[in-house]
């Protein structure tokens, strides 16, 4: 009997759980990105289509890519498995420790609805402009699908413990976003 690979989930979230405006992070950081990278390689990514076609470099390097959409058939193509539904794309990884879900929303949606995911990598982005722009134009911008503050730091569903790194293993990049990092593990029995 193989073992289920641990579900991970990755998140990055600005104020008001914003993660996306017209298909992209409404943000650029470095220390987030440095983040990410550090979290998911080597393992295997789960994407949503429309937030794979919007990642600035696909497929992302030393990670195997799974795409999910209705729309393909399970097939590779050019080292990405297109699969047509999140359990195919799963099942893709049955040889893996550890698997990333990784967007947009539909894809963290139907993980949270069926209680898939082991492990929450959240980043908390803090951006005193970003907030300002969103308060002006709150219906832009694309949101998580629950409060991940109230579910995941305030829940006694989750154990949330902070990532810190120390700074000469961060990025030099000038990088105008706060990032407050945690490892949310679930609770299982509550």
């Amino acid at each position: 009997m193989q073992k289920q690979p641990e579900i991970c989930a990755i998140v990055a979230v600005g104020p008001d759980n914003v993660i996306g405006r017209d298909g992209i992070m409404p943000w650029h950081s470095t220390t987030d990105f440095y983040h990410f990278r550090k979290m998911t390689v080597p393992y295997p990514c789960v994407f949503g289509r429309k937030t794979f076609e919007n990642l600035p470099k696909r497929p992302l390097p030393n990670r195997l890519n799974l795409v999910c959409s209705s729309h393909y058939k399970n097939e590779y193509i050019d080292g990405v498995f297109y699969a047509k539904s999140f359990e195919h794309a799963i099942s893709e990884c049955v040889n893996a420790q550890r698997v990333f879900i990784c967007g947009g929303v539909g894809v963290y949606r139907y993980a949270l609805e069926r209680d898939l995911i082991d492990v929450m990598y959240l980043t908390i982005i803090r951006n005193p402009i970003l907030e300002s722009e969103i308060k002006q134009n709150p219906d832009s911008y694309c949101r998580f699908p629950i409060d991940v503050k109230q579910e995941f730091l305030s829940s006694s569903k989750w154990s949330a413990r902070p990532i810190v790194y120390p700074q000469s293993e961060l990025p030099n990049a000038y990088d105008e976003n706060i990032c407050n990092f945690y490892k949310c593990s679930r609770v299982r029995g509550v």
